[in-house]
């Protein structure tokens, strides 16, 4: 009895001797699907079987798919965090004129400005 639990429970985690079943299982079938149906007809009992899994296993479906768009497609008005974030910003300037006044006075060049 507890042989099972453990076999289920490492059924899909990627590396163990039981996922490696699971995969050789899944693959078998639809290797079977694509000799007796043919491509597409196999193609399409894929596709549905995993939209049936999405169905029964995602709880909050609108906004895993909301998520999921905004990770393939993310918004066009997304400022970049210099921008975004003020203190971040001035940080960066006050590092540039630094570096910059350094880099005049190593040279010794007079159009720099020194601090």
């Amino acid at each position: 009895m507890n042989d099972n639990r453990t076999f289920f429970k490492n059924m899909f985690k990627i590396g163990t001797p039981e996922c490696a079943i699971t995969c050789a299982i899944i693959a078998m079938v639809l290797a079977l699907l694509f000799l007796l149906l043919g491509f597409w007809k196999m193609l399409l009992i894929a596709g549905l079987m995993l939209i049936g899994g999405f169905l029964g296993g995602v709880k909050n479906k609108r906004e895993y798919i909301s998520s999921l768009v905004n990770r393939l497609f993310p918004p066009k008005s997304t400022v970049p965090y210099k921008e975004k974030n003020d203190q971040i910003a001035q940080a960066i300037r006050e590092a540039r004129e630094k570096e910059a006044s350094a880099q005049a006075e190593e040279t010794g060049d007079p159009d720099e400005p020194n601090e």
